[in-house]
This record gives C-alpha cells, structure tokens and sequence, in this order.
C-alpha cells in the first residue's frame, strides 16, 4: 500500500447516519476503511465499462448427480 494521505469529507447528517449503519452491517472497523472498499469498487466498475477493460468471474453450477439425464440437461 502506498503512503497515506487525509482529507475531509462533508455530509448531511442523514446520509452519514446511513453510511454509519452501513459499515456496522458490513463489520468495518472504520469509516477509512468502509470508503476505501467503495471507492475500489467504484473504480473496478468504471474499469470494466471501458471498452478495452478487464473483468473475470465465475460460474458454478450446483447439481444432483444422480438425476437422470444430468449431461444431456447440462449440455
């Protein structure tokens, strides 16, 4: 990680009330900690709706394999 850097940030009460909530459901330890996975997000988004941006994912298919006829229903 590169070197820390501070700056403010200004919100209506409401919102940072939300934002608060937020971080307590998603078990961040700190508000610096909540803003940086959004704004990693963020950027990972913006990446990938460029035409010449970069995504990976996954597939998963959860099965019965003693179903008859799985392969030709899979296929």
């Amino acid at each position: 990680m590169g070197k820390l850097t501070r700056f403010g940030v200004s919100l209506d009460e409401d919102l940072l009330a939300a934002f608060d909530a937020l971080c307590a459901r998603k078990s961040y330890s700190n508000r610096s900690e909540a803003l940086r996975d959004l704004i990693r997000r963020a950027l990972g988004e913006a990446e990938w709706r460029t035409p010449d941006g970069q995504a990976a994912g996954t597939l998963t298919l959860v099965y019965d394999h003693h179903k008859h006829d799985l392969a030709r229903r899979l296929m």
